[in-house]
């Protein structure tokens, strides 16, 4: 699969924007139930007024990083070296996969021992009082 540098920003836009629309709907909300007077307003019959201001609150915060000086060629140099990384292929991600599965379950053998061990001895000087 092929993706173009301009694939990947549109991308980044479209994450930001979805995870910039959940924190501002998850904030009205808040606001809303918080202050008694504003209730939940519904239009069309499944927008709600918090969500409308998310949806508005996200578009603001894109169309602001699209314009910014900085931020906007920092996500277009970032997906440009996204197209410089080698990726692994479908046999080097199976064996990374085992080796690091086996030395998990060794690693995990390996505490459990140490803490049989050293179980007692803490036992023993936490009895005592030192």
């Amino acid at each position: 699969m092929n993706i173009s540098q301009s694939q990947i920003v549109a991308l980044a836009y479209i994450g930001t924007w979805i995870l910039a629309f959940v924190i501002f709907g998850k904030t009205f909300e808040w606001i809303w139930h918080e202050v008694e007077a504003l209730q939940q307003q519904v239009f069309f019959g499944i927008l709600s007024l918090t969500n409308g201001l998310a949806i508005v609150s996200a578009v603001v915060l894109i169309i602001w990083m699209r314009k910014h000086p900085q931020i906007d060629p920092f996500i277009h140099e970032t997906a440009a070296e996204l197209r410089k990384v080698t990726w692994p292929n479908w046999k080097d991600t199976q064996t990374n996969t085992i080796h690091v599965t086996v030395f998990t379950v060794i690693l995990a053998f390996f505490l459990w021992g140490a803490d049989q061990v050293w179980r007692p001895v803490t036992d023993y000087i936490l009895t005592i009082g030192f």
